[in-house]
């Protein structure tokens, strides 16, 4: 049997059971104090839970931004106030909507409408990142009209999971800001519409037009002026002054006339000034200048523009010429129509004392003479006339070589220059106004002499030629006379061979350019053409064509001939120049004719009618073609046809190339003779015109 414990170790065991006891007391109450401390403290986190839910609700629904929470199927689980609002939908429509309901469709800028699975909630779902300021826009039901939202999409995760459970979307009404942000670049578009019109307004504009600061600077021009000052473009001038430019020689001239319209702040309109420009050429131009001001009106620099009349002023210059040639044209044309009827005189008492005298007599020599001598003096009151006539050729036929050969010969007078001649013995005649072919030979010849300043042989050649239609000369179906001119001068640059038949071209110091411009038109006058056929260091050749004439009877009488032939009839004869009469009077007195005179239109027509109503008319009419003051030929030959149509008249005249001379029938008059004509002359032609 075991022993007994001892009274000792009783006391102990029950002591250790004590102190067990004590410390499991203690323990217990420790556990209770922490337990107690963790529901205290568990209790103030429910309390500042409660809180800050309840901040964060009243944070939500107030937020003036629309927000909502959108799960993995795309339905909303919960919305502020704001976010149906922009929709235009009520709240309960708000949370009962997916991605796939119409007015959740979104619109990009571009137009395009985005599928479910690109709405910005589902792409921060697919990619687990945040899509931050999406600009779309979403079709609000209320306003009927769509509005513009930023759309921020967050996606948000659970502790240790790596999925997204939802999606924070916050919504920004942007519409205004969109709306303003059009308006503005509409109104940039317009403003660079404007401005592009306003560019192309001034580049289009026929005229040159620039600006400067005040400092007299540019700050901009048209193309045109840019071209002027030999740039590309006109931003390449912004900055330059005028002494930068090629007309810096008048720069000082230019910049006083920007200081003066600056300070006073008036125009200076349509004025002439020089311009060099950038190849050194100096032009004219017309400019004018205004203020440029601000919106307070104050002065901020000045508006130029001008227009180069260079070719004006120089078509003033030669009109100038033209004028003065004119009036020493019609100067020279009546110094010649007077002294053509002193001729008469001269002439009409010369050929009639020749007829007094035996020709064997030392006096009809000296009569003959003299009767030479007026007919030299006939001649160059034939090139005065020629110099003061213009306009449409007159033509008659004319011996081709004598009008080449008189005229040659004349033009080379008083040169260092010589002509030959090469023509063939059956040279047609031509069909034209003498007096306008002498000029163009005349022309030619001065042409060709001054393109030899030492001088030199020219050759003048002529040739019958028939063309057939289509020809290199583009001339019409004919004969025609070809006249060569050739020289042995320095020959026309070839920059330069389109140009010489241009009016005022010339490249001779001091020169007008009219001359091969004057042959040019003559001879396109005359169906006629002219050319540069050849031209080398060696020399230049020109020719010319002219319409070959018909054979035909012409009684605008031009001869030589001694013969005196007499006749019988009664004459009326009507000038102004009573000495002209006298001597007329002699002439048909000595040929065996009976005549009257008169002294102008009035008077002849009712001397004519006179005797024709006592059954004696005149058989034949001289009259004058010009009467100062009075009833000339023209007008009475008409008034005389519509008396009597058998009437028969001679046109005489001193200024033999009026058209009146060239085609007297057209006029109704019988034939033509010029003044001063002779004896002998008148002789020949009254028989044909009384017997035809």
């Amino acid at each position: 049997m075991p022993d007994k414990p001892t009274y000792n170790q009783l006391a102990k065991k029950v002591q250790e059971l004590e102190r067990q006891l004590r410390e499991k007391i203690v323990c217990a109450t420790d556990d209770l104090a922490q337990h107690n401390q963790v529901s205290a403290h568990v209790s103030v986190q429910e309390k500042q839970l409660k809180t800050s839910e309840k901040r964060y609700k009243t944070l939500f629904e107030n937020m003036a931004q629309g927000a909502y929470f959108r799960n993995a199927e795309g339905e909303v689980v919960e919305c502020n106030a704001a976010a149906p609002k922009m929709l235009g939908v009520s709240r309960k429509q708000f949370l009962a909507t997916k991605l796939t309901t119409p007015h959740w469709q979104v619109i990009t800028e571009d137009g395009t409408t985005l599928p479910p699975e690109r709405h910005p909630s589902m792409v921060a779902y697919k990619t687990k990142k945040p899509v931050k300021n999406f600009l779309a826009a979403v079709f609000n039901q209320k306003k009927q009209d769509y509005v513009w939202l930023s759309i921020n999409a967050i996606p948000l995760f659970r502790d240790g999971e790596e999925n997204p459970y939802q999606v924070f979307v916050t919504l920004h009404d942007v519409t205004e800001r969109k709306n303003a942000e059009r308006a503005l670049t509409k109104s940039k578009q317009k403003m660079n519409e404007a401005h592009k019109l306003l560019q192309l307004v001034i580049d289009t504009i026929p005229a040159r037009i620039f600006w400067k600061d005040n400092n007299l600077n540019y700050t901009g021009c048209n193309h045109l002026f840019a071209g002027d000052a030999g740039f590309q473009r006109p931003e390449q001038l912004i900055g330059r002054d005028d002494y930068s430019m090629p007309w810096k020689e008048q720069a000082e001239l230019y910049r006083k006339d920007d200081f003066q319209v600056i300070r006073s702040g008036n125009p200076k309109l349509n004025y002439e000034e020089p311009q060099t420009t950038p190849e050194g050429k100096r032009i004219w131009l017309s400019t004018s200048k205004v203020p440029l001001r601000d919106a307070n009106d104050a002065i901020v620099g000045l508006l130029g523009t001008y227009e180069d009349i260079s070719h004006r002023k120089q078509i003033e210059e030669e009109l100038l010429k033209v004028q003065k040639l004119e009036s020493l044209g019609r100067l020279a044309g009546g110094i010649a129509h007077n002294f053509n009827n002193i001729l008469m005189t001269i002439m009409g008492n010369i050929s009639f004392a020749k007829m007094e005298v035996s020709p064997t007599d030392k006096i009809y020599d000296r009569l003959t003479n003299a009767e030479n001598g007026c007919l030299k003096a006939k001649e160059l009151c034939r090139q005065f006339l020629t110099f003061s006539k213009g306009g449409d050729p007159v033509r008659e036929t004319a011996p081709a070589s004598m009008v080449i050969k008189a005229n040659s010969q004349l033009a080379l007078s008083g040169t260092k220059s010589l002509s030959t001649y090469t023509f063939p013995d059956d040279l047609w005649n031509m069909y034209a106004d003498v007096d306008q072919i002498g000029q163009v030979l005349t022309n030619l010849l001065i042409n060709a002499d001054q393109a030899m300043p030492d001088g030199g042989i020219i050759d003048v050649c002529a040739a019958n030629t028939t063309l057939e239609a289509g020809n290199t000369f583009g001339v019409k179906k004919g004969n025609y006379v070809k006249v060569s001119v050739r020289d042995q001068g320095t020959g026309i640059e070839s920059m330069y061979l389109d140009k010489v038949f241009d009016p005022y071209f010339t490249t001779k110091e001091g020169g007008n350019g009219l001359g091969l411009y004057s042959a040019y038109s003559i001879l396109k006058k005359h169906e006629g053409c002219i050319v540069v056929e050849a031209t080398s260091a060696k020399g230049s050749t020109f020719t010319f064509l002219i319409p070959a004439a018909k054979a035909h009877f012409s009684p605008h009488l031009k001869t030589t001939e001694s013969a005196v032939t007499k006749g019988s009839g009664h004459i009326l004869v009507m000038d102004d120049d009573q000495t002209i009469l006298n001597a007329v009077e002699a002439m048909l007195d000595h040929l065996g004719y009976s005549c009257q005179v008169v002294e102008n239109g009035e008077e002849a027509l009712a001397a004519y009618m006179h005797m024709h109503k006592a059954g004696s008319p005149f058989d034949l009419v001289i009259m004058d073609l010009i009467v100062p003051g009075a009833m000339g030929g023209e007008e009475a030959a008409q008034k005389m046809i519509a008396f009597d149509p058998q009437a028969k008249m001679i046109v005489s005249s001193g200024y033999s190339r009026d058209p009146v001379m060239a085609d007297y029938q057209k006029y109704g008059f019988t034939g033509a003779i010029a003044k001063p004509y002779r004896l002998e002359e008148l002789s020949i032609l009254l028989p044909k015109l009384l017997n035809s």
